[in-house]
This record gives C-alpha cells, sequence and structure tokens, in this order.
C-alpha cells in the first residue's frame, strides 16, 4: 500500500482498487487498503495531503463515516514514508520470500533497484533449489530404505508420504524455473537501461564538445 501511494497519491477507496487489480492474486480481504492507510498515517509514513483523515471506525466506503463524498482525504508518502519502501524493496532476502511479497516489490521497484531485486530473485532462486534437493534426497533414502518391495506391500502412510514427496518436488522445480526466468527478464531490463544511460551519457558529452 506505500508503494501504491508513492506511486500515486490518490483516495483510499481508489488505492482499494489499485490494490485489487495489481495484486489480486494475494487475496486481500476488503477494506484491506483502509486499514493500511490508518497504521501508515499513525507510524508516520503517509500524511493527509487534503480532506478529512481516516479515523478508527469509519466505514470501508468512500468518504468513511460521516463524510460526504468530497472529503475523503488524499494520502501522499512523506519522506520517512519513501526511505522506508525504499529499504523494504532492497532488503536482503534470507530466502523463500512470500510470491505475493516479491512480486511487490517488483512491479513497484524503480529502475535503480534493479540490481537489488536481481539479487533477491536470486537468492530466492538458490533457496528454492536448497528445497528441492532436500526433498529428493529424502526420497533417495526412502527407496533405500524400502528396497525393491512393490506398492502392494508398502504402508499406506508410506504412499501418501512418498505422494506428498513428488508433489513438493514439482512444487519447487516449478518455483525455480519461475524465478529463473523473471531473473533473467529483469537482468534483460538492466541491460537495457544501462545501455540507454551509456548512449544518453555520449550524446550530451558530444553536444559538449561540439559547444
Amino acid at each position: 500500500m506505500l508503494g501504491l501511494v508513492i506511486e500515486q497519491p490518490d483516495h483510499g477507496f481508489k488505492l482499494e482498487r489499485q490494490l485489487e487489480e495489481r495484486f489480486g492474486s494475494a487475496r486481500f480481504a476488503y477494506s484491506t487498503a483502509y486499514s493500511a492507510l490508518r497504521r501508515l498515517e499513525k507510524d508516520g509514513l503517509v500524511r493527509a495531503a487534503g480532506g478529512r483523515a481516516l479515523q478508527d471506525g469509519d466505514g470501508a466506503s468512500p468518504g468513511g463515516k460521516g463524510a460526504s463524498p468530497g472529503e475523503e482525504v488524499i494520502y501522499e508518502a512523506t519522506p520517512k514514508g519513501c526511505e522506508h519502501f525504499r529499504d523494504w524493496v532492497r532488503a536482503p532476502a534470507s530466502g523463500l520470500v512470500l510470491r505475493e511479497e516479491l512480486h511487490a516489490r517488483i512491479a513497484l521497484c524503480e529502475p535503480r533497484d534493479l540490481p537489488r531485486l536481481i539479487e533477491v530473485v536470486h537468492v530466492e532462486e538458490r533457496a528454492c533449489v536448497g528445497e528441492l534437493d532436500r526433498i529428493r534426497e529424502r526420497m533417495v533414502a526412502e527407496r533405500q530404505l524400502g528396497g525393491s518391495r512393490p506398492a502392494a506391500q508398502e504402508s499406506w502412510s508410506a504412499l501418501m508420504d512418498r505422494a506428498v514427496a513428488h508433489g513438493e518436488a514439482a512444487f519447487w522445480g516449478g518455483r525455480i524455473k519461475q524465478l529463473a526466468q523473471l531473473r533473467a527478464y529483469l537482468e534483460e531490463l538492466r541491460s537495457e537501461a544501462e545501455r540507454r544511460a551509456l548512449a544518453e551519457h555520449r550524446r550530451i558529452n558530444g553536444q559538449r564538445r561540439a559547444g
């Protein structure tokens, strides 16, 4: 929510729509934006640019409890809020970052954040590889323990554990592929940004020499 306010200061109900449209897969509860805005304002990360700030107990409808439609505040980020958000976008990943959090960082980043985000995605990718390796090691160990016994002689719980392990292996394998593709895309964007910056630098230098 703080990133959305930084991108475009706006009314709470419009920010709520932005949250639903851009991060629908997270399935946020209705009125999440209003609760988040109250919390961010309390922490000094956003402020009222005009109108009336939302109070605890206000409804989620435009304008809040007792306000006319034109009264609801337009929220904007404070300098503290901007700094806090940039720190969050660039924060190091300890591995296995929540998917929605990673997507939010990327969706709301600036060009200068790309190198750090590529590193974050790579850390996440390596963490997923570690999870997949552990699952595969467990599957190999279980096969060695069970020997060559046919499935009919296996206990039901052992069969179901094996099914879960196969499902987890497929999940982490797919996640690794997604992250690798995402990282490659971000690296392409970074290369293009660097190419444009170099071309602009050469153009400016050429104009200075000509002048």
